[in-house]
């Protein structure tokens, strides 16, 4: 899957919300209203600071401005008729829009961080969901440990991506608003100031681009390397054990994590450099402009009070804002890497969608007779047919077992009758009926499986029976028939708390032919017409296959059983045999005729 580096930060802004639902496209658009409107607030706020500064300074002056008239003629407050009452009316006009304008910014702030995370749940779901759709083919190809750092990764489209983009927005908003309100007061100030920190914010912004764009790809390699060598080790613990390689694997971690060390701290230090350079440049242009009005202007002590209280709380409220642009701009940057590996998996899911308009089946889709028919397949990137023009039928309620040697394609051809693998050539019906993609649902439903190594998670004999299935959904009733029927019921009774007895991670309390018994409990569970029998027994000691065997066989008449098996005692009670050989069926008949031309050939090679 070739991975795309060349989104830039627009492109993939427009991505996100282009998939956004249109609920949560409301709610931006609120969002930005809501921004706006405490952006404008802020300004309002600085200007009654501003003013009440100015008010404090030189009270008579303000009290004969134009300003205070102005709003003596046309409220006709009496507070606004004395001196006194203009400050203490001043003070609270200011207080109280400091109060709105704090309320106002913590529920954007809110909101800002809400939206960042639904968002991440929202494609967080999709991303899951898609990728548990994709066909099991595709999964073949793929590193589980990469699939599932994907899925964590959906923050860089939440909190680490959208979330910063509108932190963008609402600090550009909000500068821009203060420096448009500063230019009416004082526009030659205002401009030399925007001037010099435009050109300082573009100038560091180009030069720190490419070295956060580099970083980030490296960093998100890294991490990639560090999860697949975490899983490979937690995962094959065992073997990590037997083959004494624990040195093995904390170094391969090492050599990984050390560099990301320096990786992320260059990336810190990116981030934090334009707050440094900012801040001192804009406080020294505030300082100018402050001892420029007292030295050469002969304004007011009233108006320069009031300028000086503008530029500085401008500079308090706007410089960490434009800080915040930048260190907004380059968390953006730092996760467009990780957002171009988001959307690869995206673009496969969408690439491997049902077509529109495609309608399941739910009716029953097995009464008489499967049917493989000249089938063929082979692995991606491979013309090599593992399976070659194959044809046979099971008819409903027979007992089937299939043998042959390791790889002679056994276990591809039970994937291709489930329905995880799709022929390359030939056809596959149930009951004259193609087993295509609409009827793989119907067809899911009636099937049981049960693995050579089943799934075992840490959690309890019902939840692994259940396997799925949110616990208050549970059949409990029906999770304990299933374990009877599974002949779980011996060793259960040593178990305090029965099906709702904790397991262990991949069943580690558990023997071997009690972990077979949970994934046939689990295979029952569904209540299947056909059951697939893969190797069941292959793994277990003589005495746990025979008990194993004696349970797949109290099935027969029930269910239509398959059963693969390299062991010939497990399908000698089987009606009707398969044999495989090299990807071809070599015989197939009844069981005695197939087992002996089979035990000649053994004794034979």
């Amino acid at each position: 899957m070739q991975q795309k580096e060349n989104y830039n930060y627009i492109q993939a802004f427009k991505w996100i919300y282009s998939r956004l639902l249109k609920k949560r496209k409301i709610q931006f658009w609120i969002l930005f209203v809501g921004m706006s409107s405490a952006a404008l607030l802020e300004t309002v706020a600085v200007g009654s600071v501003a003013f009440f500064a100015s008010v404090i300074t030189d009270p008579q002056v303000m009290f004969n401005s134009k300003y205070v008239a102005f709003f003596q003629t046309y409220t006709h407050l009496e507070i606004l008729q004395t001196v006194k009452g203009l400050i203490l009316a001043s003070g609270f006009v200011m207080l109280g829009l400091i109060l709105f304008k704090n309320i106002m910014k913590a529920v954007v702030a809110y909101g800002i961080t809400r939206f960042g995370v639904l968002i991440e749940a929202y494609f967080g779901q999709v991303l899951l969901d898609g990728i548990l759709r994709l066909p099991y083919k595709w999964h073949l190809m793929r590193n589980s440990a990469d699939l599932v750092t994907t899925i964590m990764w959906r923050t860089f489209l939440g909190r680490e991506f959208f979330r910063p983009c509108l932190l963008i927005m609402n600090n550009i908003l909000m500068v821009a608003i203060m420096l448009t309100a500063l230019f009416f007061i004082h526009p030659g100030v205002s401009m030399s100031v925007m001037a010099v920190l435009g050109t300082t914010s573009v100038f560091i912004y180009k030069v720190i681009k490419k070295q956060v764009d580099r970083t980030a790809t490296i960093a998100r390699d890294y991490q990639l390397s560090i999860n697949q060598v975490t899983t490979m080790a937690i995962h094959g613990i065992k073997d990590v054990k037997i083959s004494a390689t624990e040195n093995q694997f904390s170094s391969r971690f090492y050599k990984k994590a050390f560099p990301l060390a320096r990786i992320t701290g260059m990336q810190e230090l990116y981030a934090e450099s334009p707050v440094l350079i900012l801040e001192t440049i804009g406080f020294a242009m505030i300082c100018a402009a402050i001892f420029f009005m007292l030295l050469l202007s002969n304004s007011s002590t009233a108006y320069v009070t009031g300028t000086m209280v503008v530029l500085a709380v401008t500079g308090w409220k706007a410089l960490p804002a434009i800080n915040k642009i930048l260190n907004s701009i380059t968390k953006v940057r730092k996760a467009l890497p990780f957002i171009a590996n988001e959307i690869m998996y995206f673009e496969e899911i969408e690439a491997n969608a049902p077509p529109a308009g495609l309608k399941t089946s739910k009716s029953p889709v097995f009464e008489h007779q499967i049917h493989f028919n000249q089938v063929c397949f082979s692995y991606q990137d491979s013309d090599r047919h593992v399976i070659h023009n194959m044809s046979f039928e099971i008819n409903k309620g027979d007992t089937v077992g299939i043998i042959g040697k390791s790889g002679a394609g056994k276990s591809t051809l039970v994937d291709l009758l489930i329905g995880l693998l799709k022929p390359v050539k030939g056809q596959i019906t149930i009951d004259g009926t193609p087993l295509a993609r609409e009827h793989l649902a119907a067809w899911l439903q009636i099937t049981g499986y049960v693995p050579q190594s089943p799934y075992i998670y840490d959690g309890t004999i019902a939840q692994n029976v259940a396997f799925g299935v949110d616990e208050s959904d549970i059949d409990r009733q029906w999770v304990k028939q299933c374990c009877t029927m599974a002949s779980m019921d011996e060793f259960m009774e040593d178990l305090p708390d029965g099906i709702d007895a904790f397991i262990g991670e991949r069943g580690i309390r558990l023997s071997g032919g009690q972990q077979q018994r949970v994934a046939i409990a689990r295979a029952l569970y569904t209540r299947p017409e056909v059951m697939i029998f893969d190797e069941a027994t292959s793994s277990l000691d003589t005495k746990s296959e025979k008990a194993i065997q004696e349970t797949i066989y109290s099935f027969r008449g029930k269910q239509t059983l398959i059963i693969i098996a390299h062991r010939l005692s497990t399908v000698k009670a089987c009606d009707y045999l398969i044999w495989i050989d090299n990807g071809t069926i070599r015989l197939q008949g009844k069981s005695d005729k197939v087992l002996s031309a089979y035990e000649k050939e053994t004794v034979a090679t």
